[in-house]
């Protein structure tokens, strides 16, 4: 008997655990910025093993989030490159 198809005693099938904990990396990294790249590149490896166990509507989301989290925190880093570059050119 596979794992996923054990139903605990509230009657929750699972397996779906990967997927959640994406959808929690990834949201928590739109929030942190720099920082956030470390959870959004963990939620997306967790949302992709996912994937690979069966797709479930938290693993698409956190899918997203993530990715919007790695794109987050890149631009966070050119920002703050820049304004280092014009501080340091306005002396």
């Amino acid at each position: 008997m596979k794992k996923e198809n054990i139903i605990n005693k509230k009657n929750i099938p699972f397996g779906k655990g990967w997927g959640i904990a994406g959808f929690i990396l990834g949201l928590l990294s739109i929030f942190l910025g720099v920082i956030g790249l470390i959870p959004a590149i963990l939620g997306l490896i967790f949302c992709i093993i996912q994937f690979k166990k069966g797709k479930t509507g938290l693993a698409i989301a956190g899918l997203i989030l993530s990715i919007i989290g790695i794109v987050n925190g890149i631009a966070a880093i050119f920002v703050w490159s820049f304004i280092k570059y014009l501080m340091g050119s306005a002396t």
